[in-house]
């Protein structure tokens, strides 16, 4: 294996072979086959050269069990970021992950949802809809899965709880201190 070195001593820049290249486990620095010769140098150990650019590459390159070529990209990570894998923060699967934590699965659940409750704004299906269309594109998803939450869980409604203060203040006895 080739790999692209600069001399700290003379700054040349050459390629060196340096055989088969592994990590040592205790000092996670590169160890090779080979010893570094610098042209103008001689023998050189691994703390009197820098490693280029493209030398950082190559040892990057031989020191992964693939590949560059070998990954494999949807044509959507581009648009959306690489879809990660893990725990699905709406149904707890181990899935493959859009950018908000959702499976495909729970994604679609959560976009219905929000039209259920009419926020067009952060339903990417009511997005491509024209407002006008709004109520239709809703009462269409209400018919086909129906009028209940799937995802999101019911907002707790303040207004009942404001009640239920001012109900307290009411029963309170004239005369007696308050605490």
């Amino acid at each position: 294996m080739e790999i692209n070195f600069e001399c700290k001593k003379c700054h040349g820049i050459f390629d060196c072979d340096v055989g088969n290249v592994g990590v040592n486990e205790n000092t996670f620095r590169p160890q090779f086959e080979n010893d570094i010769s610098c042209p103008s140098c001689g023998k050189r150990t691994i703390d009197d050269v820098l490693l280029t650019e493209l030398g950082q590459e190559q040892l990057t390159q031989a020191t992964l069990d693939f590949e560059p070529e070998e990954i494999i990209h949807s044509e959507n990570d581009e648009l959306f970021g690489i879809n990660s894998t893990g725990e699905c923060q709406g149904c707890d699967t181990t899935k493959s992950l859009n950018d908000l934590g959702l499976c495909d699965d729970c994604a679609e659940k959560l976009n219905r949802d929000l039209i259920r409750q009419r926020d067009w704004a952060y339903s990417s299906l009511a997005f491509e809809v024209p407002s006008s269309k709004h109520e239709e594109l809703r009462e269409n998803i209400i018919s086909v899965y129906g009028e209940k939450l799937e995802l999101i869980g019911p907002s707790k409604n303040l207004s009942t709880s404001r009640k239920r203060k001012k109900k307290r203040k009411k029963k309170r006895v004239k005369g007696m201190p308050r605490r």
